[in-house]
Formats: structure tokens, C-alpha cells, sequence
């Protein structure tokens, strides 16, 4: 089979796709309205897919690294560049459990948990050295943890059975008695219990849909040879404890409000659920809102978030290991960042959110991060130092940092530099470059 790869820019355009893979074909151009409408949520990922008879790899780069656009199968560094930035999110997941806040970073990497129970500065990714094998773990966590569930799982309906005998010892079947010829016997039910269970249902129709739409789509055959073995082992598994069984649900059923309302009666059917949706590839659905717009195509492999979420994430964890402060406190993970605040002859209040809070002798300081390379000053800069000044202000503090991954040549700020603007002499700001491993 032929495989290609292509690598684009953060802010690369849907036409310098579309030139680039040069096609005419309308599966693969579906394909690239897809990643383009991951690009324009701010995503950025691998994408893969199986069209005519060819493995296209697309990768996504964040804006921090120099990138060509267009196919280059031998390009290791930007390969090499993609997953170590993606490792930053595997060394800082197990460190800050940023699974309880997966929503804030927008995609599916945030489903992925490969940190070790027994040691949690264990980190297998860090051997990982092609995207598939991620993907590959991916999948496996949520098979291993659906075939977790169905070993323990135990789950009854009671049915009503027909028997007959000469003496009455349970119900009266009245309409087998009147029809029947034979009146040495009673025509009777009862109620037995079998083994049944509607998830095990679900779970084997997933399990089916993602062997057929799924797991043709990895390149390397060995890869699709474990997942095809580990689902079909729980396939087994499944179909020999609950072989009372009827299959009667549809891979579209799994979105339905029925579906979700099975799983929410507790923490661990909700993992099952969200391991279900994995599997079927419509991971965006579970986000807290059951009717949310879903993102994914059915048949591609992939892995995408949302850059600027795990930059501030890698921030915070090099703001607390710098010992340079006496408290790191991060939005969203910490209930004291987040401030109200009132404006006069205006209804209402508002809220002061800045993305990380550092404590200096009692004073709380204000930090915007960007997921910006840090270029000339311009109308947007002067808009984050406004916002920065507020922010300072309602914690009566006259000063505010901007942090950024990357500076250009053309930027003259300097780090270590308090600066302030003559329209605003109580305000003081300062420029960080946190630079990503």
C-alpha cells in the first residue's frame, strides 16, 4: 500500500491543503473539511485515513516550529517535533490529573491516560516514537477498560417461560389451557432469570463497527493485528457471559438521549460510555452537553487538542518548579483565580479570569499566557494589556506578566523589563519567554 504524509502549519489554509494533496476524489476531500474544521476551532493533531488504496498522515503543527507545507514522507524532525510536543501533555497528566479538567483542552488526547498505577513519574510515551503507537493506546485503554467492566459485570432480567405438568405450581397459562386438546396437563408460566444486559448489547455492536471502520485504517499491520485480537477477545468474552443477548441497536443509537441516560447513573458507567464513544470515533460527544455538534469522521484515526490549553498547562508546571513564587494558582483548577467584579452605571457584574495567579508577599499577580509568537506591538497587544491592567487592579496590584512560547527577530521587548505605557503610569507590565521542550 502506498502511504503519504503531509505536514501543515497551525495557520496554514484550507486551499493550501486542497493544492497540496491535489485530489478529486470526495472521501479524502471530506477528510480535509474535517481537519479544517478542526483547524478553525484552534486544534491542532494527526489525522489518518484509508482512501484509495492509500494511507494519507497529516499532521498539524503547532506554530512554535518551522514548517514547510505540503508531502514529505521523510521528514523525521517535524515527526519528532509533533510527539515531543504531544509528550508534554503524558509528563504533566499524571503530575496535576488534568483528566478532571479534559474539557478545557478540547479534544480527544485528553482521553488518554497511560500513566503508570504504580509509579506515577512512569511515563511510556517518552519510548513512543511513532503517532500510531499512541493511537494504538488509545484504543487499548478503552478496550482494556470496557473488558475490566464485563468481568465484574453482572447483570439480570427475569422472563416469563412456558412449561406445563399435571399439578398447578405457578401461573395459569389460560389461552394454552382453552386452545389445548391434551387436558392431562396444565399449561403454566414462569419467571426465570437470565443473564442480560443492554450495555453488553451496545458494547458488541461498538466493538463490531470499530473492527470494520477503524482498525483498516492503520498502516502498519502488526498494530491492526493487536487491536483486532484484544476486540475480539472481549467480543468472546461478552458474548459467552451474556449469551441470552438480542442484538437489536444501531451504531447511531449510541448518540441517542436513550443511550446516555443509560450511563449516568454513576462515575464508572460514565467511563464506559465515554470508551464506547471512543471506540465508534464520536469521542466530542460526551463534553457535558449530549447534543453537542459532533466533530469527527467515523473512519479516520486521529489525535487533536487545542495547543494554547496545554501551553498554559505547561506554563503553570514550569512557573511551580522555578521556585521563583510562593503560590502557582491555574484557571479553572484553582477556585481563587476567578474574581467578580462590578463596573458603575453598568448592570450586573463581571469576571476577571487570567489564566495563572502568582503570589509574591502576599500581593497576587496577574499572568497572561499566549499562544502567540511574540512579534511588533499591534492593536491586539495593546487590547491584552488593558485586559492585563484590569486584572491587576481588581487584586490591588499596579503589575501584570505576559508569558510567551517564542519571540521573532523583529520583537524589541526584552524579558526581565518592567514596561509601562504613558497613558497608563500606574500600570507596569513584563514579557516571559517560557520556551516548550
Amino acid at each position: 500500500m502506498i502511504s503519504r504524509t503531509f505536514f501543515f502549519n497551525e495557520n496554514a489554509k484550507k486551499k493550501t491543503i486542497l493544492d497540496s494533496i491535489k485530489t478529486t476524489n470526495s472521501k479524502i476531500k471530506e477528510h480535509i473539511e474535517t481537519i479544517t474544521k478542526m483547524k478553525s476551532g484552534n486544534k491542532i493533531g494527526y489525522f489518518q485515513f484509508f482512501e484509495d488504496n492509500t494511507y494519507f498522515k497529516i499532521y498539524i503543527m503547532p506554530k512554535i516550529y518551522s514548517v514547510i507545507d505540503g508531502e514529505n514522507n521523510e521528514n523525521e524532525i517535524n515527526k519528532k517535533d509533533f510527539i515531543s510536543f504531544l509528550n508534554n501533555y503524558y509528563k504533566l497528566i499524571a503530575k496535576y490529573d488534568i483528566s478532571k479538567y479534559s474539557n478545557e483542552l478540547d479534544g480527544n488526547i485528553s482521553d488518554l491516560n497511560y500513566q503508570s498505577t504504580k509509579d506515577k513519574n512512569t511515563n511510556p510515551t517518552l519510548l513512543l516514537d511513532d503517532i500510531e503507537d499512541f493511537i494504538v493506546h488509545n484504543y487499548e485503554d478503552s478496550l482494556k477498560t470496557l473488558e475490566s467492566f464485563f468481568i465484574k459485570h453482572k447483570q439480570n432480567i427475569s422472563l416469563e417461560e412456558e412449561f406445563k405438568s399435571q399439578s398447578v405450581k405457578n401461573k395459569l397459562n389460560i389461552k394454552k389451557n382453552l386452545l389445548s386438546l391434551d387436558k392431562s396437563y396444565v399449561h403454566q408460566l414462569k419467571n426465570v432469570t437470565v443473564l442480560y444486559s443492554i450495555i453488553a448489547t451496545i458494547t458488541i455492536i461498538v466493538l463490531r463497527n470499530f473492527l470494520n471502520k477503524k482498525v483498516k485504517n492503520f498502516s502498519q499491520t502488526q498494530k491492526a493485528l493487536l487491536l483486532k485480537k484484544e476486540t475480539n477477545k472481549l467480543i468472546n468474552l461478552i458474548n459467552k457471559k451474556f449469551p441470552n443477548n438480542k442484538e437489536s441497536f444501531h451504531i447511531k443509537e449510541l448518540l441517542s438521549r436513550k443511550a446516555s441516560k443509560l450511563v449516568e447513573r454513576n462515575d464508572e458507567y460514565k467511563k464506559i460510555y465515554k470508551a464506547l464513544l471512543k471506540l465508534a470515533g464520536k469521542e466530542h460527544y460526551y463534553n457535558g452537553d449530549s447534543y453537542r455538534e459532533l466533530k469527527k469522521e467515523e473512519e479516520t484515526i486521529s489525535l487533536f487538542f487545542q495547543p494554547e490549553m496545554l501551553y498554559e498547562w505547561i506554563v503553570y508546571d514550569k512557573l511551580i518548579e522555578s521556585n521563583s513564587y510562593d503560590e502557582v494558582y491555574k484557571l479553572y483548577k484553582d477556585s481563587n483565580v476567578k474574581e467578580s467584579y462590578s463596573i458603575e452605571h453598568l448592570k450586573g457584574t463581571f469576571s476577571s479570569e487570567p489564566d495563572i495567579i502568582v503570589k509574591i508577599n502576599e500581593a497576587f499577580y496577574p499572568i497572561d499566557v499566549k499562544w502567540k509568537i511574540l512579534s511588533t506591538k499591534d492593536a491586539s497587544f495593546d487590547n491584552d494589556i488593558s485586559k492585563l491592567r484590569r486584572d491587576a487592579k481588581i487584586r490591588n496590584v499596579n503589575k501584570g506578566f505576559l508569558i510567551y512560547p517564542l519571540k521573532d527577530s523583529n520583537s524589541n521587548f526584552k524579558e526581565n523589563i518592567e514596561y509601562q505605557y504613558n497613558f497608563e503610569k500606574d500600570f507596569k507590565f513584563e514579557i516571559m519567554i517560557i520556551n516548550i521542550d
